[in-house]
């Protein structure tokens, strides 16, 4: 099934070559690796320029690609191998039994009255039921929606609520760091206070039901599945990703860059709650029918040695981790990686933010012994997909993200903003925000998606970026309003939503700034309803921002500082002057700055030393 694997190990020359190729001729390109997935009718082309439609007339669906045909000609090769908590917890699930899980539960959902097009959400911990009840949705043909179980109640049911799902799929409990997380205590409280909740369905207790092994046969037109992000206009927007055209483009960027032999042991440590969770954990491996090995505990607990004493174990091949993860077991003492034997490594990847170059180069001396080339990968929800990577064989650049992807092109705007001028499958197809996917609401969520993401024809990322002489590009984080916590892209509009409820405050703002391990943080800027407050008031509301952070969005979202200020730099118009606040927030001086729109610049001496004096909340993460 595999084709040959040329395009991994290119020199300079021959990359420029087929990348330009693939610009020029994307039928041609994308027709062989179209190869690659069983069709029940396979289309004729795979892009008609002319309409911008992907796979036009081809039906298959994700689900048979990643399962069912892998159950059949290997079914006792492990398709899933988790790891727990505490080590010794280690449950190995064939490609057969994967098979069996998928079927099942999509016979309940279907017993249930879920059918195709329906959103079914899931909120669970990192364990193979998380991914074959992704599998069974893509089996029937309903739109999964994943929501990270690290999320807040109140973060959940909003998810749910604008996506109007019909079910919801979670379990009793589970364990990470020693603790016990009530996760179906958490479902219980999303859905109580909504006008429509989902039904819940515990996947623990599913009991005796009719085994329905349907496929829905899907179209190009047909949706995979609803992922949360977060943006600069507010409130979380939902990426909508078409089955067919995904996979795709995930399954061949996958290929391409890792460059994966069949009997590879791949080993990611995202969380299927996130983008690369779906991509490249829960569809691209077992896309072609890799061993995936998953974890659900913490990589520090109960010692600093659980990736690498995993890897060990499971003799992993391809390693897939985030730099918040890599700073932050750089920081333990080195034994705990010379005590396990790594040789099996051949490939490292990085993913969700930049990687600063002291990081990259541990993780290159230290984890890979110098001879495995680090993968850097760049990419976005929206994306579907990685977009910018290092060829296996290219020059490595330390925290340079490196080339375009084949069939990406790549531009650096006036403001310093990457765009993308080209078309690719992997681009998600439209956004849910207040519309919901349901009737006759996809055409707008379309509008709404072309409007925010579009200018004269180019996809904005809103990441900025530099490109040197040689193409290769690196990428300097948002532009925009969210920040980047340990990957997770959160919107200030959600911190400043979730401070403005307490009583005490009469308005907040929230920027980013640098952090040594977690790569951004949050810095919440507070104006309190009494002007004078004592030292003991200040972090009393320090101590109630905090758990309303983690209240309304989750533990990750607790900002790391808080200074309270006299009011906010704003315009004539009223709107909150944020460049200023975050030059003052990460120790610029505002004199350097233009702060001519700025009508109470008076305020600005009191910003700085308000941001001098600032509390550190870390010393408040006790607090529930």
């Amino acid at each position: 099934m595999l084709l040959e694997h040329e395009l991994a190990w290119v020199d300079e020359k021959i990359y420029w070559e087929i990348y330009e190729n693939s610009l020029k001729y994307p039928n041609e390109f994308w027709m062989r690796h179209m190869q690659d997935i069983s069709w029940k009718k396979s289309p004729e082309i795979a892009f008609d320029e002319r309409s911008g439609r992907w796979l036009p007339g081809g039906i298959s669906n994700v689900c048979y690609n990643c399962i069912d045909r892998h159950a059949e000609k290997t079914p006792d090769k492990p398709a899933i191998v988790w790891y727990g908590d505490m080590p010794g917890e280690r449950r190995e699930i064939s490609f057969a039994e994967l098979q069996r899980m998928v079927v099942r539960i999509s016979s309940v959902l279907r017993a249930r009255g879920v059918k195709k097009g329906d959103v079914v959400g899931l909120y669970m911990p990192m364990i193979p039921e998380a991914i074959a009840a992704m599998q069974a949705c893509a089996r029937m043909g309903a739109l999964h929606l994943v929501v990270f179980a690290g999320f807040s109640a109140e973060a959940l049911a909003y998810r749910l609520s604008v996506s109007q799902a019909k079910v919801i799929l979670t379990v009793s409990a589970a364990n990470r760091g020693g603790k016990r997380i009530k996760v179906l205590d958490n479902v219980e409280a999303a859905v109580v206070n909504m006008e429509r909740p989902p039904e819940i369905i515990n996947v623990d207790t599913l009991g005796n039901v009719e085994l329905d092994d349907r496929i829905a046969w899907l179209s190009e037109s047909d949706n995979l599945f609803v992922l949360y992000t977060s943006g600069s206009s507010g409130k979380p927007k939902g990426i909508i990703h078409s089955a067919l055209p995904y996979i795709l483009y995930v399954a061949t960027t996958f290929k391409v860059i890792f460059d994966i032999k069949p009997n590879d042991v791949y080993f990611c440590t995202s969380d299927v709650g996130w983008i690369t969770g779906h991509s490249y954990i829960a569809y691209a491996p077992l896309f072609f029918g890799l061993t995936t090995v998953i974890f659900s505990g913490s990589p520090t607990y109960p010692e600093a040695d659980r990736y690498w004493d995993i890897i060990e174990r499971e003799h992993v091949s391809i390693f897939y981790s985030a730099p918040t993860a890599i700073r932050s077991l750089q920081m333990f003492n080195r034994k705990f990686v010379e005590r396990h034997d790594l040789s099996s490594l051949r490939i490292l990847g990085s993913v969700g933010e930049p990687i600063n170059r002291s990081a990259w180069q541990w993780y290159f001396d230290v984890i890979g012994g110098g001879r495995c080339p680090i993968m850097d990968t760049w990419w976005q929800t929206e994306t579907g997909g990685i977009v910018l990577a290092p060829l296996r064989t290219l020059k490595q650049k330390p925290g340079v993200a490196g080339k375009p992807f084949f069939g990406i092109s790549p531009k650096i705007s006036d403001n310093g903003e990457l765009t993308i001028t080209s078309k690719w499958a992997g681009l998600c197809r439209a956004v849910v925000y207040e519309c919901g996917v349901a009737g006759n609401t996809t055409e707008f969520c379309e509008n709404i998606f072309r409007k925010n993401y579009f200018k004269d024809g180019a996809f904005l990322t809103g990441d900025g970026a530099t490109q040197d002489a040689n193409g290769d590009i690196k990428i300097s984080g948002r532009l925009d309003d969210v920040i980047n916590i340990s990957g997770h892209r959160l919107g200030t509009a959600e911190f400043e939503c979730a401070i403005n409820k307490i009583d005490e405050v009469k308005e907040s703002a929230v920027v980013a700034v640098p952090h040594d391990i977690k790569g951004q943080t949050a810095f919440a800027y507070v104006v309190s309803k009494t002007e004078l407050l004592t030292p003991e008031a200040k972090a009393d509301i320090a101590k109630k921002i905090v758990a309303a952070t983690r209240c309304c969005i989750g533990a990750i979202a607790k900002p790391d500082f808080i200074a309270f200020v006299p009011d906010l730099p704003k315009t004539r118009s009223g709107k909150i002057v944020r460049h200023i606040l975050r030059a003052i927030a990460n120790g610029e001086s505002y004199e350097n700055k233009d702060v001519a729109s700025v009508v109470n610049s008076r305020v600005l001496p009191d910003l700085q030393a308000a941001v001098h004096n600032s509390l550190h909340c870390p010393d408040m993460c006790k607090l529930k």
